[in-house]
């Protein structure tokens, strides 16, 4: 049976962290998405100064701390999960793209060319753009025997930051804009 009376009381303990669980909520729902990993920096340009705030409250006001310390639970929670949703996007992107720059090697070691296309090695741009995102694979306009492809992708985290496969090298580079 509802019990009308703590229901109430539980609304009431709930309400003065409504406002940080619906911002975090809504923050975190917005800088998860693929490419706004730089928004955190924003974020932490509110953040610090709130929280060296709420600190300072927190030794200032003993009654309160139960409540502060939620606040600030679930911002660093917020936070965190942000964090980790673009780690583990960039890792499975990078393991995915690691796979095409091995195929394309394999290819290039089979036939003694590079692919033209990534249909040459069995898949499209279209499959690959939907792990990928933003990505190139092409060959250099001179044909020496020494020119490599480009393949490169967007940051998943950033949108003005790629990462390029060296096939000189087959290692992974960043490229800051």
């Amino acid at each position: 049976m509802l019990n009308i009376p703590e229901l109430r009381q539980r609304a009431t303990e709930l309400k003065p962290v409504l406002g940080s669980l619906l911002a975090a909520g809504i923050t975190t729902l917005l800088l998860s998405q693929r490419y706004m990993g730089e928004g955190l920096a924003v974020v932490a340009v509110i953040f610090i100064p709130w929280l060296l705030f709420k600190i300072y409250d927190y030794v200032k006001e003993p009654e309160q701390r139960r409540l502060l310390l939620q606040k600030i639970l679930i911002w660093l929670l917020a936070i965190s999960l942000i964090t980790v949703i673009h780690l583990v996007r960039h890792h499975y992107v990078r393991t995915h793209a690691q796979n095409i720059a091995d195929r394309i090697q394999s290819f290039a070691d089979q036939h003694g060319h590079y692919p033209p296309d990534l249909e040459s090695i069995g898949t499209s741009a279209a499959q690959e753009k939907a792990v990928l995102g933003m990505f190139h694979y092409g060959l250099p306009d001179n044909k020496g025997p020494d020119a490599k492809p480009d393949f490169y992708y967007v940051a998943t985290y950033m949108n003005i930051e790629v990462d390029r496969y060296d096939f000189a090298t087959q290692r992974w580079e960043h490229v800051y804009d």
